[in-house]
């Protein structure tokens, strides 16, 4: 069909009224036909005379842009060799190999493709061998468990777990009784469907082979996803498969997978199933994060915990935006002695994360007032004498200038007095020093660049608190710099090095020391994606360098929440202002030490941690961020001292192992906040849960839908860039089972577009099953 018929038969659909170039718009209320359809060469070009802009229209439609063209919009890409797998003989030698190919042949997404070892195409004359074989028969003879999965790729990753895993060539349907006498001697082999009607039907196929050669068997499936792949992608692990379903018929959906043995029964045990028919549906619901820690902050927990009711915000903002303000205020004249060779600076980065209307900003101003107040104090104090010292370093520049030029015209029995005047006017200005400026103690919305040079103004140091999200986005490039920026600055302010400003046409300058504090609560959709858009904010170490939150909303939200109680509030202004005076405004660097009891209680809990990190821990796939968690926990120690005593030199035993129990929340709203800076796991269910709330939402959850209305109504989400974004997410939730795709009726013959595809939902979106007790 050209795109053109395809236009004209969705309008025709839409019951939009026209003929020839001249149709009613579908994208406004539309009496007189003001769209113009023109067929040009390659596509069709639509206008809107009332201004509805083109993908509106498209949208309206029910298509995508790619269906105004005739043809692809972008090439097709080259297919290529993307993985090799050998398969060899129990001695280890390689009897062929399969090679797969993305993207594949005949529109296909892969291709695999069986080679000779000297790569010769074709395996006629070669026998047949399970993957990985070896292996498989070393762990079968041991009495082990080999796992069976559909393709090389499951094998491999499993394989990087630790586990042994095999499949056959050729994929789903090609198992033969063969290949099970390599698997005798295990004391059970584990067969991990691919949860789609081919892979259930080739894991029982599968598993009945084995089992009539007597050897125990299970069927297992991946819990996230389609494959085991997938499933391991999404952080889970072996001990997470579960029993593969029996997939009994849904109501309108017709793609059961039968049981292999004529009984009726594999011996295969299956999920749950509910009394409407329908099976128990996996779960897309985030993780349940720990709430933030509050006992542990000590007197700052009274101000927080106060401020967090009066604003009915969730405490994790109050107490982030809290630390970045005590670590503004600390500005870089502290650091901590942990041992001969690791200080720590008391520069905070923290970011946590909340949605619109939830009152970031609120949070951010109650804790950080006392700064701006303090702030517009000491420029007032000091305007005069930085008026002052201005003023003298203009006019010593004009008279060093004057005095220059009278030297370079003046006769030789005078040049000599000129140069003295010029010299003299030189010493002066290296007296005077640069140019002073009034002093600050927080920016906002700033680039890069300005940011270095607020900070090279202010001795090297600065704060930020932020509710926008703007320095991501700085950093990111995305205003200027050609799409690219240069982040050094954020990753040596972090650690307290030194930075060199180059500045085009003037002299470059120079901080020995560097400090930055930051505090970020933004909304969810700034870091979206932004490890996968940024790639080298992960490889640079910028993400690790960060403490996040990820709260979930307050449930209260009404008129009469009680006030701060004004002597938390005098309390709170009193110690930011004691710590600027105290801490920020002394010239040197002090060295903080832990007592003995502390060190010894940090280096314990270092050498545990150190565990984690490494293979096969829990926290190796954050391993980056892990490893800088431990000093991050040292800088929140210190800075709490010094809130409660600005003279302090020493972090006790009780702060550090109160401190140290916040690891764990850190950890989890991290690993929660890197899904979604990934787009992965949890981060990658969002869609799905959107598409829940709109169906839970609606006047009647159970009724059926069409992909249309649920495309109307979240259009414009973050993830919902076009049509095919939400075909997926549908499909999604088709394969976790919170959805059924009703078959179309039959439209053979008749004119016009083809009807929106249309969903079953499940019984449980009306109606939640209740909590066991």
């Amino acid at each position: 069909m050209s795109a053109h018929s395809r236009v004209i038969d969705a309008l025709n659909a839409h019951g939009s009224k026209g003929r020839g170039t001249a149709w009613q718009c579908v994208a406004h209320e539309d009496r007189a036909p003001s769209l113009s359809v023109t067929n040009g060469n390659k596509g069709v070009m639509l206008n809107c005379h009332a201004g509805c802009a083109t993908e509106n229209v498209v949208s309206a439609l029910g298509l995508t842009m790619a269906d105004l063209f005739d043809e692809p919009l972008e090439k097709r890409e080259r297919p290529q060799v993307v993985a090799e797998y050998p398969y060899c003989d129990e001695q280890g030698e390689v009897l062929y190999l399969v090679r797969r190919i993305e993207p594949g042949y005949d529109g296909e997404r892969k291709t695999f493709r069986q080679y000779r070892p000297d790569g010769a195409a074709g395996v006629k004359g070669i026998r047949r061998v399970l993957y990985r074989l070896p292996e498989v028969i070393r762990e079968a003879q041991a009495g082990g468990t080999p796992l069976v999965v559909e393709g090389e790729k499951d094998a491999d990753n499993l394989a990087k777990i630790g586990c042994v895993a095999t499949c056959n060539v050729g994929g789903a349907g090609k198992w033969s009784d063969d290949y099970t006498q390599h698997l005798r001697g295990a004391g059970e082999v584990v067969v991990i469907a691919d949860r789609d009607e081919p892979g259930r039907k080739h894991a029982v196929a599968v598993a009945d082979s084995i089992k009539r050669a007597g050897i125990p068997v299970r069927v297992l499936e991946p819990a996230r996803g389609k494959d085991v792949s997938d499933h391991l992608a999404a952080g889970l692990g072996y001990d997470d498969l579960v029993p593969m379903e029996s997939r009994p018929t849904n109501p309108k959906n017709t793609g059961d997978v039968q049981s292999a043995d004529a009984g009726g029964s594999s011996g295969i045990s299956g999920m749950p199933i509910t009394d409407t028919g329908w099976d128990a549906p996996l779960s897309v619901d985030a993780p349940t994060l720990p709430p933030f820690p509050v006992d542990v902050l000590g007197d700052l927990g009274e101000f927080v915990n106060a401020t967090s009711a009066s604003l009915q915000v969730p405490v994790d903002l109050v107490a982030f935006a809290a630390l970045a303000t005590i670590s503004t205020a600390t500005g870089g004249r502290r650091q901590v002695l942990v041992k001969a060779d690791w200080r720590e600076s008391t520069a905070l980065y923290l970011a946590a994360l909340a949605d619109s209307s939830e009152k970031k900003t609120p949070a951010l101003n109650a804790a950080a007032n006392p700064l701006r107040e303090v702030e517009e104090e000491l420029m007032e104090a000091a305007r005069p004498e930085v008026e002052a010292t201005a003023q003298e370093i203009r006019i010593t520049t004009a008279r060093m200038g004057k005095a220059e030029q009278n030297a370079a015209n003046a006769s030789p029995d005078k040049r000599t007095e000129a140069e003295a005047d010029a010299e003299a006017a030189r010493v002066k200005l290296l007296e005077l020093g640069d140019t002073p400026e009034l002093p600050r103690l927080l920016v906002r919305d700033i680039t890069l660049e300005a940011l270095a040079k607020r900070m090279y103004e202010q001795g090297g140091r600065i704060g930020s608190l932020a509710s926008e999200g703007g320095l991501f986005k700085v950093a990111a490039g995305l205003y200027g710099n050609n799409g690219k920026a240069n982040t050094d600055l954020l990753l040596e302010a972090y650690t307290g090095g030194p930075y060199t400003i180059d500045r085009t046409g003037r002299a470059g300058a120079r901080m020995s020391h560097t400090f930055l504090a930051l505090g970020l609560i933004v909304q969810p959709g700034i870091i979206s994606g932004l490890e996968k858009q940024n790639p080298e904010f992960r490889q640079s170490g910028l993400l690790g360098r960060f403490l996040y939150a990820k709260p979930g909303p307050t449930a209260e939200d009404t008129f009469d929440s009680p006030p701060v109680p004004v002597e938390i509030a005098s309390a709170y202004d009193h110690r930011i202002r004691d710590l600027i005076k105290r801490v920020w405004s002394t010239p040197d660097v002090l060295t903080m030490e832990l007592t003995t009891p502390a060190r010894q209680a940090f280096g314990e809990f270092y050498n545990a941690f150190a565990k984690r990190r490494k293979p096969g821990g829990d926290l190796h796939d954050l391993a980056d961020w892990a490893g800088k968690l431990r000093g991050q926990l040292i800088r929140i120690a210190a800075c709490l001292t010094l809130y409660e005593d600005p003279g302090a030199r020493e972090i006790s035993h009780q702060r550090m192992t109160d401190v140290i129990t916040m690891a764990p929340y850190f950890i989890a709203h991290a690993r929660a906040v890197f899904d979604l800076m990934g787009k992965n796991r949890e981060g990658a269910l969002k869609p799905a849960r959107d598409v829940l709330a709109w169906l839970k939402g609606r006047k009647d959850p159970g009724a059926d839908f069409s992909a249309r209305e649920v495309w109307q109504a979240l259009k414009g989400r973050e993830w919902a860039d076009d049509m095919d974004a939400m075909n997926d997410v549908l499909l999604q939730l088709e394969e976790y089972g919170w959805l059924a795709l009703i078959p179309p009726p039959d439209t053979t013959g008749k004119r016009g577009r083809k009807p929106s595809p249309r969903f079953a939902v499940h019984p449980w979106i009306a109606t939640p099953p209740k909590e066991e007790r």
